[in-house]
């Protein structure tokens, strides 16, 4: 975990999990309606889609930051 943030960040790694969250929620839906009766597929999308934002985001900022340190 350490070299997986070393080479990323501490940020996008966070964004990572919170996507892979998402995702595994989307995915173990049909498990989740045939045991507890729970429809998680749009709670997982939109968890997904937080992270996926997030990540976008930080990238954008991360962009910005080097260019003004440039100058």
């Amino acid at each position: 975990m350490k070299k997986l943030v070393g080479k990323f960040g501490k940020y996008n790694v966070a964004t990572f999990i919170i996507m892979g969250a998402g995702l595994i929620l989307f995915f173990l839906t049909p498990v989740l309606l045939s045991l507890w009766d729970f429809d998680s597929d749009i709670l997982g999308v939109l968890v997904f889609l937080i992270g996926l934002v997030m990540w976008v985001v930080g990238l954008v900022v991360g962009k910005v930051r080097s260019k003004k340190q440039i100058k």
